[in-house]
């Protein structure tokens, strides 16, 4: 077992570096959106997208325990620590050193119709799942991917306990794609190239994290996951938005992936020029990619100015280089110090620590995000991984240091040995997590001297991100023993070559060609319900508009209400269009006609038989019985409130709305409302409510 101070990790890969080694530090500062396509190509700006979407199987990965089954109780609880372990080549994962120093305490949550002994790892894996590995396999040919012959499952080291084993099982199933990049802002000719697509189990859901403890639960472990992984191939923030989107609609195209919260993530890896790539976690909405990305595109530009001011300053990072003689105890000369945080610290038994960065001075201070400055950067890795929970917990003379006083800090410098030119940091906690936070200060100063750190970082809803771990290195990779490999048979493959789909923009495309606006027509290319629509096959482009905005504003609410996505038989729902079509109900009633068709278990012909259009002045004959009730409505509260003694006056127009467009809206929802819906012509009957209106000076 590593010591948790002196284990090594190796370097990095120069495939993090982004291609172009050529810092544009005089770039101007840019709010998000008054940037240029030709700006951010001069930022050297580049960013790729690794997609997370789980399969829609029975049953998880390695195991026969159902999946997509989410639960809340708890049959067993299980405790755990986790260890690296040295790669063939006989060196630590970064990232699984970092986990190390947290000493976490992880604790899954076990319920025992989601969970079994191979999630534990008390056993070996099952055979891998062969609908998995036939979704997967369909995915990859629509992404044009070159598919594997044989599936080799390999294992993913993991410290932060989301995988009770320690590391993830992952196969790759196909590499080398592309596909068209519609909707870039660059040209039309763009292609997005698709480095890989893995089929892999996917991870537990996180609980709470607090301190050294972290808590998972194990319903979502095993499930069947592919993830696609592009080249940097985006080159403006808009293009990831544009990008993600595509990605997840050409895959939906199979229709075997989950959807909903949490079923479909990704993670963006983003540079520019002079840096090297960071990978921001788990964004669940494109529409948020944009101005995140441009974010943090700025932060790495803010950070390689700070490594140029370093070398401008002549600081040499050998001055870093022994940590322990950086930081040391200062409890004792902060006792007293009338600065809250501390005094509450010390009064609870914790330890204060002062940390000297030699040539630092003023650069903490620093933007490298919106509001954010790089003591930041500090103080969230120190909280990481040493797991401090006092807030705050470190605190930097560059920023706010006045809050100690002159006379406090000149004490901690003389003790330090810092001069003018060093920057001055405190980190307080529990005496060993103190340690650890101080060495993380100067650990992290000693990579601004290489500009960008290469790390996962997590977004925040302001579109800044934050610190998470080390970005992993190949070091965590290696081949899972207990896994046979699986040759892909070529009858698999001639089954899936001889299916016929087609892309979201060919049945855009298709949708338009038959009367649907270009916009409805989008949706619907990439909704659940497209293949029934084909089936109802509406013909007249109006009765198609329609359904296609009947279907999409029912179905999502109907399937919430239910708590499962069942789309409804053909059969059912192919009267509506009949009925639609022989002009036997009005068009205006189709959405209602639906959700009535969806919810109740009647005979869809006598539904529908209910808001046929009915003989003779129908609309006529409501109008006047609206307006009858009005006025009986109105006669009989006038009557109330003068047997009640009040001395109420009916005002001379009694409509308690403010114009007319809103009156009449009223009465026609009223006129129309329940099973009216599709047996009147609304056009009339606000026609005829106009006139009466009129007629009585409203």
């Amino acid at each position: 077992m590593p010591d948790r101070r002196t284990a090594k990790a190796s370097e990095l890969p120069p495939i993090d570096l982004n291609p172009r080694r050529d810092p544009p530090l005089d770039f101007p500062d840019r709010e998000f959106g008054e940037l240029s396509p030709q700006d951010y190509r001069e930022l050297g700006f580049l960013c790729g997208l690794e997609v997370h979407q789980q399969l829609d199987t029975a049953r998880k990965l390695f195991c026969r325990c159902p999946a997509g089954v989410r639960t809340t109780r708890t049959d067993a609880s299980i405790l755990r620590h986790m260890r690296p372990t040295l790669s063939e080549m006989g060196d630590y994962d970064g990232c699984a050193l970092m986990e190390f120093k947290t000493r976490k305490e992880i604790v899954y949550l076990l319920e025992r119709g989601t969970a079994c002994t191979y999630e534990m790892d008390d056993t070996p894996p099952f055979e891998i799942d062969e609908a998995a590995v036939r979704i997967a396999l369909w995915v990859s040919r629509l992404f044009d991917l070159q598919l594997v012959s044989e599936l080799q499952v390999m294992r993913k080291q993991y410290l932060d306990g989301s995988i009770p084993t320690g590391f993830q099982r992952t196969a790759m199933v196909g590499i080398g794609g592309a596909i068209g990049f519609r909707g870039s802002e660059l040209g039309s000719d763009r292609q997005l190239r698709i480095r890989q697509l893995t089929l892999e189990e996917d991870s537990c859901r996180e609980v709470s994290d607090v301190g050294h403890r972290i808590t998972f639960r194990t319903d979502r472990l095993g499930t069947p996951l592919i993830e696609t992984v592009t080249e940097p191939d985006m080159w403006t923030p808009q293009e990831v938005a544009v990008g993600g989107r595509l990605l997840a609609d050409v895959a939906h195209v199979s229709r075997r992936l989950c959807r909903g919260a949490g079923a479909g993530r990704q993670d963006v890896n983003v540079s520019i020029a002079g840096s090297r790539r960071v990978e921001i976690k788990g964004t669940s909405q494109h529409r948020h990619l944009p101005r995140l990305v441009h974010i943090e595109a700025y932060r790495h530009l803010n950070l390689l100015r700070i490594q140029d001011e370093l070398e401008k300053r002549g600081v040499d990072a050998a001055a870093l280089s022994n940590v322990q003689e950086l930081h040391l105890d200062v409890s004792s000369l902060l006792e007293g110090s009338n600065y809250g945080p501390v005094d509450e610290a010390l009064r609870a038994g914790q330890r204060v620590r002062a940390v000297r960065l030699p040539g630092f001075a003023g650069l903490l201070a620093r933007k490298t995000q919106p509001g954010i400055a790089f003591a930041q950067e500090f103080s969230e890795r120190a909280r990481v991984i040493a797991c401090l929970t006092g807030r705050p917990f470190m605190l930097a003379r560059d920023v706010a240091g006045e809050r100690l006083g002159e006379s406090t800090w000149g004490e901690i410098q003389k003790a330090l040995g810092a001069d003018e030119d060093d920057s001055v940091v405190l980190v307080w906690g529990d005496k060993e997590d103190a340690e650890t936070a101080a060495t993380e200060v100067v650990l992290r100063a000693d990579q601004a001297f290489r500009g960008v750190p290469s790390e996962t970082r997590q977004p925040h809803p302001d579109g800044t991100t934050g610190f998470e771990r080390i970005l992993p290195g190949p070091e965590r990779m290696y081949p899972d023993t207990d896994t046979p490999q699986l040759p892909i048979p070529d009858a698999w493959v001639t089954e899936i070559d001889s299916k016929r789909w087609e892309l979201p923009w060919q049945r855009s495309d298709r949708y338009e060609e038959t009367g649907l606006t270009s916009a409805v027509a989008h949706r619907l290319a990439v909704a659940p319900w497209a293949d029934l629509f084909d089936e109802l096959a509406p013909e007249d482009p109006a009765i198609a508009r329609r359904i296609a905005h009947a279907l999409e504003l029912r179905l999502p609410h109907f399937w919430r209400e239910v708590g499962h996505r069942e789309l409804p038989q053909v059969e059912r729902l192919r009267p509506l269009v009949e009925a639609l079509a022989s002009e036997r109900v009005h068009p205006s009633g189709a959405m209602w006609i639906l959700d009535r068709l969806l919810r109740e278990p009647g005979e869809p012909g006598d539904i529908i038989g209910e808001h046929e259009i009915a003989e003779g002045d129908v609309a006529s004959r409501r109008v006047d019985m609206w307006f009858a009730t009005r006025k009986e409505h109105r006669e009989g509260m006038i009557k109330y409130l003068r047997d009640a003694g009040s001395e109420f006056e009916w005002p001379s127009a009694p409509w308690p709305f403010a114009d007319a467009d809103s009156r009449l809206r009223n009465a026609m929802g009223e006129i129309l409302r329940g099973r009216s819906r599709g047996n009147v012509d609304p056009r009339q009957v606000r026609d005829m409510l106009e006139q009466r209106f009129a007629e009585e000076g409203e």
